[in-house]
């Protein structure tokens, strides 16, 4: 009887330990879902450098596993904390419910935006200050309280904007041209340039070891009115802005118009090859819609794509003297307006905006100066193409070759041979499409070609700088 006792008591003991270990897991385990932290996630959106007057500040917010409850963003300066408005939140689909254990996980994101400075925290003044974004989501972290997570940036804080002065003179632009400006900006500048209009064309240093004398190449577009503005623009890396005017003299300018005439035989020679080799265009169900979709929607895309290579560019001039000009009967020169006829009746409008020479069948093309090519393949309505920079933003296109003798990275030197004139891409016969880009915007060859030009817009305007 006793010994049945002693067996008994054992087994209660058991029984407690189990009990007990069990009581301490659960203790530890929910200890640590209280105390622990799973925080969303902060990612900045571009270097912030510094607090001006109004510095723009996006980042977004992140979470796989909870919602976001609270974003705060707030500045302080002087142990004194300001809160900052924010202007713009995009909000994500949210993650799953936690009920829907079979739903796939999906991440909680917020988009936000927001002005810190002087305009929005007048208290502010120049010197340095704390830039914090804080996230809170909510989870049973931190014993409910929900998961945190804080970015800190101690930054500078620059009220003054930069200036920039003008020193180059006798400013002329041509309607559909180019012309140089000459500056200097102010210690701190991080980016100058000048508008036109909504454009911005960027500076370039005149010579390495002083950076801060600056030469603007800008262009006017064809079809920009003669009231658009022109005028200097500098911002520093706190995103303080200033704009400065310089004279200049614009001389408008009418271009041509004419008449094309769209056959069946013209658009079953050039549509087809374009729309196969394009694979983003999808088939319209006739002839003429498709010739539409290359003509219109294809020749925008292509004037985007411009842009894009205009980034691939030198920070100097390779080369000096003025472009070499084919000896050839010019078919159709810069900015002719074009209306598009297909059995008597007009079906489209666009503007030719660069030269067709025509000379003899496959003859020899040229580079027009000294350069990089960025571009060596066939590029839709241009059908054969190449793509030469010259630096500093400026680029000639030449179109419709029947063969390509170079390849994209290849230096070129003025006047050799890069390819034979041909009927590619939307051409009618064998000629060279010949076009200048100025940051992916097509500007008036003719000037590039006149070596007087070139002497007293660029070279001259330079000299004194270099």
């Amino acid at each position: 009887m006793a010994g049945g006792t002693k067996r008994a008591d054992k087994g209660i003991g058991a029984g407690a330990v189990f009990v007990l270990i069990l009581l301490f897991i659960v203790i530890v385990i929910g200890f640590v879902v209280l105390v622990r932290n799973p925080a969303p996630a902060i990612r900045l959106k571009g270097d912030i450098k510094g607090i001006g007057a109004a510095t723009l500040v996006q980042f977004e917010v992140s979470d796989a596993r909870h919602r976001i409850r609270k974003i705060e963003l707030t500045v302080r300066q002087d142990s004194r904390s300001y809160s900052v408005p924010l202007e713009q939140m995009q909000f994500g689909e949210g993650p799953r419910p936690w009920w829907k254990l079979w739903a796939p996980l999906r991440e909680n994101s917020v988009s936000v935006m927001a002005t810190v400075g002087r305009k929005t925290l007048p208290e502010l003044h120049e010197g340095r200050a704390s830039l914090d974004i804080v996230a809170t989501n909510d989870s049973w972290g931190r014993f409910f309280r929900g998961g945190r997570r804080e970015v800190t940036r101690d930054l500078p804080v620059r009220l003054t904007p930069p200036h920039a002065d003008v020193l180059s003179t006798h400013h002329y632009i041509n309607q559909g041209g180019a012309e140089v400006v000459v500056f200097r900006v102010s210690p701190g500048t991080s980016e100058s340039g000048v508008e036109v209009g909504k454009l911005i064309f960027p500076s370039w240093a005149v010579k390495e070891s002083a950076p801060d004398v600056r030469f603007a190449l800008f262009a006017f577009p064809y079809d920009f009115g003669p009231a658009t503005p022109i005028r200097i623009l500098a911002r520093d890396d706190a995103g303080n802005e200033t704009v400065a005017s310089f004279d200049y003299r614009l001389f408008p300018k009418k271009f041509h118009s004419g008449t094309i005439q769209v056959t069946d035989d013209f658009m079953n020679r050039v549509v087809p090859p374009i729309m196969s080799q394009t694979p983003g265009l999808v088939d319209q169900g006739s002839l003429l819609k498709n010739f539409l979709l290359v003509n219109g929607k294809l020749r925008a895309e292509q004037a985007q794509k411009l842009v894009e290579l205009s980034r691939q560019t030198a920070p100097h001039f390779p080369w000096t003297g003025p472009f070499i000009a084919l000896p050839s009967k010019v078919e159709a020169a810069f900015a002719d307006y074009r209306s598009y006829v297909y059995n008597g009746q007009v079906v489209d409008h666009q503007t030719h905006l660069g030269f067709d020479l025509a000379g003899f069948e496959h003859m020899p093309v040229q580079a027009a100066n000294d350069g990089v090519v960025v571009l060596a393949d066939f590029f839709g309505i241009f059908g054969n193409a190449v793509i030469i920079d010259h630096g500093c933003g400026l680029q000639t296109l030449y179109g419709h070759l029947s063969a390509i003798e170079v390849k994209a990275g290849e230096s070129v030197r003025r006047g050799q041979e890069i390819g034979k004139s041909g009927q590619t891409g939307l051409a009618g016969g064998d000629h060279l499409h010949f076009t200048v880009l100025l940051d992916g915007i097509p500007i008036n060859p003719t000037e590039w070609w006149d070596p007087h030009w070139i002497h007293d817009r660029i070279e001259e305007k330079l000299a004194p700088y270099r």
